[in-house]
């Protein structure tokens, strides 16, 4: 564990401001905090008996370990908080001004982050976080784009749970997951495209696993990646995070199939596996590329890791269904899984290998 933010120490600094938050009991004992502030998914959570500090399994900004210090996050107009969250993608159109001058030219919008979430409880179990927002693009088209952003978020049951040798394999493990039902749509059809993008930021150690075929093309959207980082296996991708390098990378949604995970070690001799299930559709236009490359595109998954400037940690990222411009939809829906395995070592491997195919 890395920066050892606690939940009490999150919903403290979020209670200060009056900052709306719900906790969702997930299973096992195990929670999530979904704040309006930033439109964030905290944690997950996990029984004091297994992680008595309390901290979160996600990347957390330390700014949240006391309410002086995130009075100090918030005047400065950061946006890191860490967690889970949704970012509207492509990235070279709403937040890069000009792509000759990428780092000079990036401003991330205030209304993507922290945005103006609305947070309300549909019903027993189920959160929705939803906000509107109007975005200037750049680069590949001109104009504003207006857009509708919700959120359903609830417990999602484990996929393992109906084979045949479930009780064997889950023995002494800890399992706990959420789903988020995720719809973007836009007011007015218009020739920009834009999609939902989802981010969650992890606390370096680990290994970033991805399923996908033998030759899988992607890009460098930084400086290029190389050997002690990237290692291109013929089913598999590992990546390790490190939070000391940057790099970002982005996978064709050709050569990859819906599923990622990470693992990493806990406490003890325990390790715990985060695995992200989404609809990866080939035949949509994933409209993201790099700045230095225009018109290199279709990448559906990106992995991001930091160099220690932001804070030291790596993003698994992952993008939904294009709207708007050629892709003649005005609106999408996907379903977001995360799951969620603590256990020993043997045990967490042994799931890796079940749902992603990959031996850890």
């Amino acid at each position: 564990m890395n920066n050892k933010i606690t939940r009490y120490q999150i919903t403290a600094c979020l209670e200060e401001k009056g900052f709306a938050y719900a906790k969702l009991e997930l299973q096992n004992g195990v929670s999530i905090v979904i704040s309006q502030y930033g439109g964030r998914i905290f944690g997950p959570y996990l029984p004091f008996d297994i992680v008595p500090s309390g901290e979160s399994l996600f990347w957390t900004n330390d700014a949240f370990a006391q309410p002086e210090s995130f009075q100090d996050f918030l005047d400065s107009g950061d946006w890191n908080l860490g967690g889970d969250r949704i970012w509207i993608a492509p990235e070279i159109q709403y937040n890069v001004h000009d792509r000759t001058d990428y780092w000079n030219t990036y401003n991330l919008p205030n209304q993507v982050d922290p945005g103006r979430y609305r947070l309300e409880k549909t019903q027993p179990g189920q959160w929705r976080l939803e906000q509107d927002m109007v975005l200037g693009a750049f680069n590949l088209g001109a104009g504003n784009k207006e857009l509708h952003l919700e959120r359903l978020i609830h417990p999602a049951s484990d996929p393992l749970r109906y084979l045949g040798n479930y009780e064997n394999l889950t023995e002494e493990v800890l399992f706990a997951g959420y789903e988020q039902i995720l719809s973007i749509s836009e007011s007015k059809r218009d020739d920009l495209m834009a999609a939902a993008w989802n981010l969650i930021q992890l606390n370096p150690g680990g290994l970033l696993l991805i399923p996908s075929s033998p030759h899988v093309s992607y890009s460098d959207y930084y400086e290029p990646i190389d050997e002690k980082l990237q290692t291109l296996l013929p089913g598999h991708i590992r990546l390790r995070i490190t939070g000391d390098r940057q790099y970002k990378v982005g996978y064709s949604a050709a050569h990859v199939f819906g599923r990622m995970g990470y693992y990493n070690q806990l406490v003890d001799d325990l390790a715990y596996l985060v695995v992200r299930n989404f609809f990866n559709n080939p035949s949509v236009t994933y409209a993201e590329q790099p700045a230095d490359a225009p018109g290199t595109r279709g990448h559906s998954i990106h992995v991001y890791n930091d160099d220690g400037n932001l804070g030291g940690f790596g993003e698994m990222e992952c993008n939904a269904q294009t709207i708007g411009g050629e892709t003649g939809r005005s609106t999408s829906t996907d379903q977001l899984l995360l799951w969620l395995y603590v256990g020993t070592e043997d045990r967490i491997k042994e799931i890796g290998l079940q749902l992603l195919g990959i031996e850890i």
